[in-house]
C-alpha cells in the first residue's frame, strides 16, 4: 500500500487509518524503537490486554506467529502482534512463501507489526540448502509495501540532527543552539539514544536556561573520535604527561590501534589543510565546502587555531610518521602498544622542534 515518511506515518496512525501490516525498520534504533512504541499505544494501548497481545522475538517459530494471526481479538478491537528482529534472510524458501501468504491474507481485526531496531534484521543463518539468502528483507520490503505500511528510519543528516536537540532541548525548556548542538554531536556521536541521554542530562543541568559551550564541555561523555582528538590537541600543545596519559587512557579502553591512528591521521590532515590554505589565501569556509565538511565547519577552526604555531614542513613529518606506523602496524607483528609510544615520542619531538620554521 505505501512507504511511508515519519510525517505521513504519524498522520497515519492519528488519524487511526490502521493496516494490518506494519514494517518498520532502519538505521536508526532510537526512532524505530520509537514508533513501534507510538503505533502499539494507538492499536493496544499504553496497557495492552493479555488476551489480545503478543510481543514475539526473533526466536519466534513462523509457526507461532501465524497461530497468533489466526486468533480473533476478546477485549480490544484488535489482535496485535509485534515480531521484533525476525531474520527474514534465514527464512527457508517455502517459510518465506507461508510468511508472504500470511501477509497477504491478514483478518482485518489483526494487526502484524515487524519491528527491527537491531537493523539490519539478519543473524547468519542459512536457508535449508545451505546457501545463504541476501535479498529476502528486500522482498520482504516490497512485500510489506503492497499489504500494509513500510516505515524506513534512515540516519538523519547533521543539520537534522541539530535541529532534533534543539527540539528537546525546548521540550524541556532550555535553549540551545544549532552551533552547540554541533558541538555535542561531535563529542558524543550520531546514536540518537545517546545524544538523547545527553541531551537530558545537559537540561537537567541547565535547569531552564541557556546550554553553554563550557557545559558541554564538562558534562558530555565524549566518544572514540573525541578521545582520539584530545590526544591530537595534546600533542600539539607539546604536552608530555598528558599525551601519554590519554594514550595509555585509549589502551584501557580497548580501542582498536586502527581506529587510533585513521583519527589521529584525520586530525593532522586538518592541520595540513588548514596550513595549505593559509598559503593559499583560502578561508575555512572554502576549505569546508571543497572538503564536504558541512558543520563540522568548526573543526577546521580549531585546526587553523592549532597550525599557527607549527610549519608546513613539520606537518608533513607528523603525517609520515603516522604512515610509517600504520604501515608497520599492518606488516609486522610487533606489540601495537609500543609502536604507538614510539609513534608518539616522534610526534612530540617533531612539535617541539618545529614551530614557525
Amino acid at each position: 500500500m505505501a512507504k511511508l515518511n515519519e510525517s505521513d506515518f504519524k498522520r497515519e496512525i492519528l488519524s487511526r487509518n490502521i493496516k494490518s501490516l506494519y514494517l518498520i525498520y532502519g538505521e536508526e534504533k532510537y526512532l524505530v524503537k520509537k514508533y513501534t512504541t507510538a503505533l502499539v499505544n494507538k492499536v493496544a494501548g499504553e496497557e495492552p490486554s493479555d488476551f489480545d497481545y503478543y510481543a514475539l522475538n526473533s526466536d519466534t517459530s513462523l509457526e507461532t506467529i501465524c497461530a497468533a494471526a489466526d486468533r480473533l481479538p476478546m477485549m480490544s478491537d484488535y489482535v496485535c502482534i509485534v515480531v521484533t528482529d525476525y531474520d527474514i534472510n534465514g527464512l527457508s524458501e517455502s517459510d518465506f512463501k507461508e510468511l508472504e501468504n500470511l501477509c497477504m491474507n491478514l483478518e482485518p481485526t489483526t494487526i502484524l507489526i515487524f519491528t527491527m531496531p537491531t537493523y539490519p534484521s539478519s543473524s547468519g543463518k542459512k536457508d535449508t540448502d545451505g546457501k545463504r539468502s541476501s535479498n529476502k528483507l528486500n522482498k520482504f520490503v516490497s512485500l510489506a509495501e503492497k499489504a500494509g505500511t513500510v516505515l524506513e528510519l534512515k540516519k538523519m543528516g547533521d543539520i537534522a540532527l541539530e535541529r532534533q536537540l534543539v527540539a528537546w532541548c525546548e521540550m524541556n525548556k532550555c535553549r540551545l543552539s544549532l552551533n552547540n548542538a554541533a558541538k555535542i554531536i561531535a563529542g558524543a556521536g550520531t546514536d540518537l539514544t545517546t545524544l538523547k541521554n545527553e541531551t537530558d542530562k545537559l537540561c537537567a543541568f541547565a535547569d531552564g536556561g541557556e546550554i553553554t559551550e563550557d557545559m558541554i564541555r564538562r558534562l558530555c561523555v565524549k566518544n572514540t573520535e573525541a578521545r582520539i582528538y584530545s590526544l591530537s590537541d595534546y600533542i600539539t600543545k607539546n604536552d608530555f604527561n598528558s599525551t601519554y596519559r590519554q594514550l595509555h587512557l585509549l589502551f584501557e579502553q580497548n580501542e582498536k590501534p586502527e581506529i587510533i591512528l585513521s583519527v589521529l591521521s584525520s586530525a593532522f590532515v586538518d592541520m595540513y589543510r588548514m596550513r595549505a590554505a593559509a598559503e593559499a589565501g583560502k578561508s575555512v569556509s572554502e576549505v569546508a565546502a571543497d572538503f564536504k565538511y558541512g558543520r563540522r565547519e568548526f573543526v577546521l577552526k580549531n585546526a587553523g587555531n592549532n597550525v599557527r604555531k607549527y610549519s608546513t614542513e613539520a606537518l608533513r613529518e607528523i603525517l609520515e610518521v603516522i604512515l610509517e606506523t600504520d604501515m608497520k602496524l599492518k606488516s609486522t607483528r610487533s606489540d601495537y602498544k609500543v609502536l604507538f609510544e614510539t609513534m608518539i615520542a616522534k610526534l612530540l619531538l617533531i612539535v617541539k622542534k618545529g614551530g614557525n620554521v
